[in-house]
């Protein structure tokens, strides 16, 4: 093999295992401060090539080492949904590094400069569109290590990557310098890179030293059954079983001092209609044992659906049995005694597991999908509520439906402004 093509193809590989490592083996989250480094030099290294698709070629298997070594564990889940969403990322990934590339030759500017702004609006972008997948947004690396990043709550996720983008390229500079010039000469340039990743830190210790927690303390029953979703939770045969093995263990650990039940995400699998939630079996197991402790309020994640009256919108699901279009929902059910049900709906789907990309402008795709969490279709994400209310309390809860919880921002946009608490319900393993 030819050396510089050797050499191409190991910086590649390295800035994809440097870039996957942190999602994968969590406590390696340092590395992503010089994960771009490869893909840098190889940027440098490839500026004078005369096709400017090299560049492209490269920077896709690096993404695609990412892709696979961060979201690795959707195989189990669905292995062609998995392998779709990788290929589509990377692909994506690599147009967008491409891009900036393409910027700074065209514009002959520094390439910090297109990299900042291209890639963290194409973070922003990745959060709204059909195909949205923040996954392995970059400041989700630093996730494991809450400590270095409270200031996240003034500046949001994108302060993580910026922070991530801005040591890199100190680094890589760095680098550089001493690479041309010597030990001696990269000392000032060493102490910017160590200065970028210090005093965030500092700051973020400081803001954690002068917490202080205060307000109301509620009593909660958490339960969250060891059920493998991949290959227990979703059988049919087993649902009643489940359901009943869930209350059992409610009714062991709930007393007159617990304020809240939470359980898992599709607790109840079977649909629950809207409208009519009685006519649910399980509805009403959940308002029995609820009955049995005065003041408990529940919360648990069900299958629910509303019937379509008037126009139907894209994505909807025809009941051949009954004769109507119905909307489904992945929803989070919220009882409070003596109160009506409250039903929030997960919005942030899962691209092709839970809705299908562009249903509202390519109807017929509704229909299909790829199955996942013992449903197949596509999923409605219209929503009536951002929020429950305790009406006794007057205390908000913001519920959080597994994937939603990649979503910083969406999630920080419905927090209570009173008093109030964040509840995320997923089901195990995924």
């Amino acid at each position: 093999m030819d050396p510089h093509l050797r050499r191409k193809l190991f910086l590649s590989l390295t800035g994809g295992l440097l870039l996957g490592i942190p999602w994968s083996i969590s406590p390696l989250f340092f590395l992503i401060f010089i994960a771009w480094v490869p893909l840098l030099m190889l940027e440098k290294e490839a500026r004078d090539h005369p096709d400017f698709h090299t560049l492209f070629n490269y920077a896709f298997i690096c993404f695609l080492v990412w892709n696979i070594l961060g979201t690795w564990w959707i195989v189990q889940a669905q292995w062609m949904g998995a392998v779709l969403i990788m290929l589509a990322n990377a692909l994506v990934q690599a147009l967008v590094f491409w891009l900036i590339c393409r910027v700074r030759a065209s514009l002959n500017i520094p390439l910090i400069f297109p990299f900042l702004i291209i890639w963290m609006g194409y973070e922003h972008f990745h959060e709204s569109w059909d195909l949205a997948w923040p996954w392995l947004n970059l400041g989700n690396a630093l996730a494991a290590a809450p400590n270095i990043i409270q200031w996240v709550e003034y500046t949001g996720l994108r302060g993580g990557t910026l922070w991530i983008i801005l040591c890199n390229f100190a680094i890589f500079e760095t680098a550089e310098i001493c690479r041309k010039r010597g030990l001696r000469a990269m000392i000032s340039m060493g102490m910017v890179s160590l200065a970028l990743l210090l005093i965030p830190v500092l700051i973020s210790h400081h803001i954690l030293g002068n917490f202080k927690e205060g307000g109301e303390t509620v009593t909660v029953a958490l339960i969250q059954p060891n059920l493998d979703p991949y290959t227990e939770k979703f059988v049919p045969e087993r649902e009643a079983r489940h359901l009943k093995e869930f209350f059992s263990t409610a009714d062991l650990i709930c007393d007159r001092d617990t304020d809240y039940l939470i359980g898992p995400e599709t607790l109840m699998v079977q649909q629950i209609d809207e409208k009519n939630p009685l006519a649910s079996p399980h509805y009403r197991q959940l308002l029995d044992f609820q009955a049995k402790h005065p003041g408990l309020n529940c919360l648990v994640g069900v299958h629910s659906y509303q019937k379509v009256e008037g126009s139907v919108p894209p994505g909807s699901r025809f009941n051949h049995k009954g004769g109507f279009f119905y909307e489904a929902f992945n929803t989070a059910l919220f009882l409070s005694p003596g109160s009506a049900p409250q039903f929030y709906h997960k919005t942030k789907l899962v691209p092709l597991f839970e809705r299908m990309p562009f249903v509202q402008y390519l109807g017929f795709l509704g229909k299909y999908s790829l199955e996942l969490g013992g449903y197949d279709g596509t999923y409605s994400r219209r929503q009536e509520a951002h929020a429950f209310l305790v009406p006794e309390t007057g205390i908000s809860i913001l519920p959080i439906v597994c994937f939603e919880s990649a979503f910083g921002a969406y999630c920080a946009r419905n927090l209570p402004e009173e008093k109030g608490f964040i509840c995320m319900n997923t089901n195990d393993g995924w």
